[in-house]
């Protein structure tokens, strides 16, 4: 898109998401997965996973959509960190994924935002995710966002043969307006 550099964050819409959204989860997730410095997934999905795994995501879980002008540039899924286990039930997982063009816009705040008081709303407490060490602007954005570092695990991850560290994070959601 042409006009990313005249896009406000006050621009973004953020709602709801589905199934019917795969085709443009795909196309950001594509580029991302394929660079092979911003996502620990190594492979990519085709629109039919994308929409399996958005139709059958376990409950409760949210999806929002943040879009510009219309067109969806970035998606986050908060989703049960162990479905079905009680004794983290109050406890979410999540994946957040913005455009590669449309980074430092405020999507990803937006996105944040929302997601989050949508799962306190829906009784999650904390939401407990990783990032790869050496991405250090994911790092970056979900510290600012209100998450901690609580460890690091190391080699925990390997792409292409290499062996990359990994990040956990978690960010309690009992302030969060519900």
């Amino acid at each position: 898109m042409s006009s990313a550099g005249s896009s406000r964050a006050e621009d973004i819409v953020v709602r709801r998401g589905g199934p019917d959204d795969a085709a443009d989860f795909c196309r950001i997730l594509d580029p991302i997965i394929s660079g092979r410095r911003h996502s620990m997934l190594e492979a990519t999905f085709s629109e039919r996973e994308e929409r399996r795994f958005l139709r059958d995501l376990p409950q409760p879980h949210v999806v929002r959509v943040a879009e510009l002008g219309g067109a969806v540039v970035g998606f986050q899924v908060v989703e049960p960190l162990m479905p079905g286990v009680p004794t983290f039930a109050h406890v979410a997982t999540t994946g957040i994924w913005v455009d590669l063009e449309w980074r430092r816009r405020g999507v990803g705040s937006a996105l944040s935002q929302a997601s989050c008081a949508a799962a306190a709303r829906l009784g999650y407490e904390k939401i407990f995710t990783d990032v790869r060490a050496d991405n250090e602007d994911s790092l970056a954005f979900h510290l600012a966002m209100g998450y901690v570092v609580v460890g690091t695990a190391r080699r925990h991850v390997r792409i292409d043969g290499n062996d990359i560290d990994v990040v956990f994070i978690e960010k309690p959601l009992a302030c969060e307006g519900a």
